[in-house]
C-alpha cells in the first residue's frame, strides 16, 4: 500500500467508478493512493463482473485527510479480498 499524497493542500486519491451509474466519493471501490493500485482493483473487479463498465477516476479532498483515506483504503482492500474470481 502506498501513502496518499497532497497536491496544493488537497488529498489526492484514485478510485474505480461505474461508467453508467457513478457513485461518489469513492465509486465502486476506493480510495487508492496510486493509479496503479486503482487499476489493479479494477482488474480484480472485472474478473468477477466482466460485463460491468468501469473506469478509473481521480478525486481530491480540500484538506489533509490522508489518515481518513488510509482507513477507507483498508476497508476497500478487505472488500476486494472477499471477491471470488
Amino acid at each position: 500500500m502506498s501513502a496518499f499524497n497532497l497536491l496544493s493542500g488537497h488529498a489526492v486519491y484514485f478510485y474505480v467508478q461505474h461508467s453508467e451509474q457513478p457513485r461518489y466519493p469513492y465509486g465502486v471501490c476506493g480510495p487508492f493512493a496510486t493509479d496503479a493500485e486503482a487499476v489493479a482493483a479494477l482488474e480484480r473487479i472485472e474478473s468477477v463482473f466482466p460485463s460491468v463498465a468501469l473506469h478509473i477516476e481521480r478525486g481530491m479532498f480540500a484538506d489533509d485527510v490522508r489518515e481518513m483515506l488510509a482507513t477507507d483504503n483498508a476497508r476497500a482492500r478487505q472488500r476486494l479480498e472477499q471477491l471470488r474470481a
